[in-house]
């Protein structure tokens, strides 16, 4: 509990108010962050120790504002292992580096942005970003440099510690006293700020009088952090006893040449006094390397005069800050560039693309591009800026351009004065597509797309026109076809202007392959057709559109739709001969296709109708004109079978039961057939009674054995009978009552081939021709075989009525009182079958 209650009360405001990255879900540390006030997601860079301080990134929780926590723990080892007055020293050199801090505000100085908390356990403030310091940054220091330095990168870096020297110098009257690479702070931006203000020394005392001077000590005891040190400090302070504000401009000496030197101060005096009085007259030493315009501005600065150095605001003027990129940063400074006319903007826009290579990634991105984005707000500018915009996003990340550089671009979308926005937007459209994701394209830049195709100037619809082939490979269909389709059809029927016109054909082309069958046929073809101009290039153009189209619609839009309209406009009257045969080859390759499509259509047509009528008529039908099945079987079984005929059909059977039983063959009669008898096998002798006058057809005999009944001779009636199933007739007619004896017919089958009157010969084998003849006959006796006769002259006709064969003369009795069948004769008669 006592360790829960320490923790509470040594718990600053700034850690409840403020994620700290080592508190919170880290990211990788961009190589090139953004700006302090970015809107994407912070992204973390790891601790940094500068001096005795440790300084973390850390979030805001309710402005999610990135800040710097810079932290000092008073527990930590080191200050463990110090004197009690060392201890109160070194907390007194840092209390007084925060204040400082909070009471001088200035762009080239550390702004602080949370005052200093002095808990139990820790001192804590927040500034604003923090990158690295500048001897973090310093290669050849035996670690990888935070960031990356290029000498326009250190010039610009140099002057902005003048600036804040002179502000010290002139406006706070304080000398630095400390000046070194661990006191220039690199912030987000790439600014170089000044830091370690703990051992500042007022030129006043607060009486009014000149400030008393101090022996400088070094205590090797107490951390180097709190003490000046002796290799940056100006000799007339430790040599003179002196407070001057050029003691400053020593340091600033050593301080460059220890950046292009990796590190290394000009003197090593080791924190002796003796070692400095010694080093004081020498020449500053391995300067050979060097510019000749650096070594000039290194030796009036590391001099033992200190009325020789220059000032802080004379060194910008001499000749090693006088190169182009160092004039362009001096140029596009936030303070002066506002003063700037706008043809001086202009102009200076117009010239900054021609030198920004010369400049380092991180300098175009931390110091060009957030200036060029705060200049955006005037529209007028805007057709100048852009340029330079696209060309340092080419170098982001895409979470870096969403974060940065696209909610400065989105309200610029709807804005479509001066079209010069417009044109200069449209050309990097694919370049705002790779540096953004899916769903933040389709809501954010795709409205640029549609804003430029309702402007009113044609050569931004053509640039947007230029766009949507590639929009429509990348983009979901439904928003091709449902939102960008439309509008380049609105586009299509409104324009007047020629080349908008192609251009909205070439765009269709483009759209075809994405579009469906549907939307091809129900919108596009329609809008095709009110075309009336007849210049050549839009009918050329439309040719090219309907023949990529015609090749994917199904072959009746192409026959009814797409041909219809190639034949009206190959007509044109300005054609010349070659567009005209251009026409005509491509209504033959349409052609071709729907006569070779169709054709093939009228053949699975065909074949579907003869699998369905077989299907219909069962295996084997021969009225249907499928393969004959006696001719199948024979040359299954290798042995060809015998057609039916009076020498070589066998009547085992009834004939009725065949006729009944089996698919019939067609019944037709006609007088002037001959026809040929055909001998049936006996059949039993049935009585006739008076009282029984419907004629019912007598099934085969179940059981075997041949039939003692005796039949009389029978024809069908001429003009000929129609073709109906015998099954379908024989459905109808009533059952045989059981009562009186049946009549008895003689019945005689001819097998004369059918003569259709059609004189085309038929693909079906002739089939056996039944005219049959029924007349009464006398009785027979039992045992007289009866005879079966065909005859072309039937003895009376047969009448159909309500579906019942009835003979035409009263039933005559065929057989004796004295032969009655018995009761079992009829127990196995089925007259139907």
């Amino acid at each position: 509990m006592f360790a829960a209650a320490t923790s509470f009360f040594a718990r600053s405001n700034i850690s409840a108010s403020y994620n700290l990255s080592s508190s919170s879900t880290p990211g990788s540390r961009s190589s090139t962050p953004g700006p302090s006030n970015s809107s994407s997601s912070p992204t973390y860079s790891p601790p940094l120790n500068i001096g005795l301080w440790r300084v973390q990134s850390a979030t805001h929780k309710v402005t999610n504002k990135r800040v710097s926590v810079w932290s000092f723990d008073k527990r930590s080892p080191e200050m463990e292992r110090l004197r009690p007055l060392a201890k109160d020293r070194t907390l007194e050199v840092l209390k007084a580096e925060a204040s400082s801090l909070t009471r001088l505000r200035h762009p080239s100085i550390l702004e602080m942005v949370e005052p200093l908390e002095d808990t139990r356990t820790e001192l804590i403030f927040a500034t604003e970003p923090v990158l690295s310091s500048l001897e973090l940054s310093i290669p050849g220091m035996g670690r990888t440099p935070i960031v990356d330095l290029d000498e326009v990168e250190i010039q610009k870096g140099i002057l902005q510690i003048c600036k804040g020297l002179s502000f010290l110098h002139s406006s706070a009257q304080l000398i630095h006293s400390n000046l070194g690479t661990e006191s220039i702070i690199i912030n987000s931006s790439g600014d170089w700020k000044i830091a370690g203000l703990g051992l500042t020394i007022p030129l006043m005392a607060p009486g009014g009088g000149p400030t008393r001077w101090e022996f400088p000590t070094f205590d090797g005891h107490v951390p180097s952090y709190i003490q000046r040190s002796f290799d940056y400090m100006a000799p007339e302070y430790a040599l003179d006893e002196q407070l001057l504000t050029a003691s400053d401009m020593f340091s600033l000496g050593c301080v460059i040449y220890a950046v292009h030197c990796k590190g290394r101060p000009p003197f090593k005096n080791h924190g002796s006094l003796s070692g400095l009085r010694d080093n004081a007259g020498k020449p500053v030493p391995a300067m050979e390397s060097l510019d000749p315009d650096l070594q000039n501005l290194l030796r009036t600065l590391i001099t033992r005069q200190a009325t020789s150095r220059p000032t802080p605001t004379t060194l910008p003027s001499y000749p090693f800050f006088s190169s182009l990129p160092i004039s362009t940063l001096n140029f596009l400074d936030r303070s002066t560039f506002a003063t700037k006319t706008r043809e001086e903007k202009i102009s200076f826009m117009k010239g900054l693309a021609s030198v920004l290579e010369r400049f380092s990634e991180g300098l175009r991105t931390r110091k060009i591009l957030p200036s060029l984005l705060e200049e955006m707000k005037d529209t007028h500018l805007l057709p100048y800026i852009l340029p330079n915009v696209f060309s340092i996003s080419n170098i982001l990340s895409a979470p870096q351009f969403a974060g940065m550089v696209l909610p400065s671009l989105k309200p610029l979308f709807v804005i479509k004065e001066p079209p010069q926005n417009m044109l200069t937007l449209l050309d990097n459209l694919l370049m705002l597509q790779n540096k953004t994701d899916k769903n933040t394209f389709r809501e954010q830049v795709l409205p640029l797309v549609y804003n430029a195709l309702e402007s009113e100037h044609a050569v931004v619809q053509e640039r947007a026109l230029k766009t949507v082939p590639e929009l429509c490979e990348s983009i979901d269909y439904a928003e091709v076809q449902g939102v960008l389709f439309p509008r380049v059809a609105m586009v299509f029927s409104k324009t007047r202007v020629l080349t908008v016109k192609v251009a909205t054909l070439t765009t269709f082309l483009a759209m075809v392959k994405t579009l469906d069958q549907s939307s091809l046929t129900q919108k596009l073809v329609p809008l095709l057709s009110k075309i009336r101009t007849k210049e050549p290039a839009v009918t050329m153009a439309t040719l090219n559109v309907q023949e990529a189209m015609g090749m994917k619609v199904d072959r009746e839009a192409v026959a009814t739709l797409v041909l219809p309209q190639l034949w009206t406009m190959s007509m044109g009257p300005l054609l010349n001969l070659d567009q005209f045969q251009r026409f005509m080859g491509v209504i033959r390759k349409l052609g071709e296709r729907v006569e070779e499509e169709h054709k093939q259509f009228l053949r699975d047509s065909q074949r579907l109708e003869d699998r369905s009528a077989t299907a219909m008529n069962g295996n084997g039908s021969q009225a249907a004109g499928s393969v004959d099945f006696a001719s199948l079987v024979g040359r299954a079984n290798g042995a060809s079978v015998k057609p039916d005929s009076e020498a070589s059909t066998g009547w085992d059977d009834d004939p009725w039961a065949t006729m009944l039983n089996d698919d019939p063959p067609s019944f037709q009669t006609s007088p002037a057939m001959p026809t040929s008898p055909v001998t049936l096998p006996p059949v039993r002798s049935m009585p006739s009674s008076p009282q029984q006058s419907t004629f019912q057809s007598r099934p085969s005999p179940l059981g075997g054995g041949a039939s003692t009944a005796t039949p009389t001779p029978f024809s069908f009636p001429s003009p000929p009978l129609s073709r109906p199933s015998l099954n379908s007739m024989t459905s109808a007619m009533p059952a045989f009552p059981s009562g009186p004896p049946k009549p008895n017919y003689n019945i005689s089958l001819s097998t004369t081939p059918i003569m259709s009157s059609n004189p085309q010969p038929q693909p079906q084998p002739p089939k056996p021709n039944y005219n049959i003849s029924l007349t009464p006959s006398a009785p027979m006796a039992a045992t007289t075989p009866p005879m079966f006769t065909s005859s072309p002259m039937m003895a009376a006709p047969l009448t159909m009525g309500s579906g019942v064969l009835a003979p035409s003369k009263p039933a005559q009795p065929s057989w004796s009182t004295a032969s009655k069948p018995s009761k079992d004769d009829w127990a196995d008669f089925d007259p139907l079958g």
